[in-house]
């Protein structure tokens, strides 16, 4: 049964916040981030902003704006981005192929998902180098560098 309405709108088509509320959150490559825990609304015009996410156990929260939703279904939240601190955790190769570490911090320009920088660690107690993301060719399974492993540490001496 249809709700009556004094907001000059139709609400059959609306979505409520029980349409976002605990629904999955899967980026463009189909990976599940999390689950839809807040709706962020903006207290000055009423625009909805974006979706906080849960991660899950002892793991840190996340939010993403509006712009970053392609879509909204009875069943999931899709992105229309692959969210960058996913890459944590994947292993980093120059163009050679030598393997470089892990990637181990992210750092983003402020407020949006591109990536500046990332850390990388080779083992447990290697030392941590942070490269600029201008370095990365492609991520895929891994990350891929379009340049050498010794350039690297080069531009990281000079620079």
């Amino acid at each position: 049964m249809a709700q009556k309405s004094i907001s000059s709108k139709d609400l059959d088509k609306a979505l409520t916040s029980d349409d976002v509320l605990g629904k999955e959150i899967i980026d463009s490559v189909g990976s599940f981030i999390g689950i839809a825990e807040k709706v962020f609304i903006d207290p000055n015009d009423f625009d909805f902003i974006g979706v906080g996410i849960d991660k899950g156990f002892l793991k840190k929260g996340l939010a993403i704006g509006r712009n970053y939703i392609e879509k909204i279904t009875k069943y999931a939240v899709f992105l229309n981005i692959r969210v960058a601190f996913e890459i944590r955790g994947m292993e980093v190769f120059d163009k050679d192929g030598k393997d470089l570490g892990i990637v181990s911090e992210i750092e983003l320009v402020v407020n949006t998902n591109k990536i500046s920088s990332i850390g990388i660690k080779k083992g447990i107690f290697g030392k941590k180098i942070i490269i600029p993301y201008n370095f990365v060719e492609r991520v895929g399974d891994n990350v891929l560098l379009n340049t050498t492993k010794k350039e690297i540490f080069a531009s990281i001496k000079n620079g």
